[in-house]
């Protein structure tokens, strides 16, 4: 009888962080359509669901999944360097030179290109993951 409500708990718990993630993945795409239609990049990715789900060999079996989680890693990581650059750069008169201006710029632009090619990686990380929900019989076709 505990084995069961053992085995039940964890598959409640897979099943939580899964559709968590998938969840997580869908705002992703969501906050991609707002910057890319703005052309102004307002924040960073949700990224608290993968240290939950990325140990899963559902997860690991598909690298386009992988890929996803570390794009959303490195493109926070690039908006934290852009931002303390810039939040450096207008603190203070002293700061604003041209060859610091043309360093936050490239800084911009390296966020730009970063930000490009994440719908593609979104969208087939999250087909990935729905087809293996389905599988599982977590998700209907």
């Amino acid at each position: 009888m505990f084995s069961f409500l053992k085995r039940n708990t964890v598959d409640e718990n897979l099943r939580k962080n899964l559709f968590d993630f998938l969840a997580e993945m869908e705002k992703n795409l969501e906050f991609y359509y707002v910057m890319d239609q703005r052309q102004f990049i307002t924040h960073g990715f949700l990224t608290d669901q993968w240290p939950m789900v990325k140990g899963l060999d559902i997860i690991k079996k598909h690298e386009s999944i992988t890929i996803y989680a570390k794009a959303m890693e490195d493109f926070n990581q690039a908006l934290k360097v852009h931002r303390e650059y810039e939040g450096w750069y207008t603190q203070d008169i002293q700061n604003k030179t041209p060859e610091n201006a043309r360093k936050l710029h490239a800084l911009k632009n390296e966020l730009d290109l970063r930000l490009r090619p994440l719908e593609a990686l979104i969208i087939i990380a999250g087909q990935d993951l729905e087809r293996e929900m389905v599988q599982l019989g977590l998700l209907k076709a």
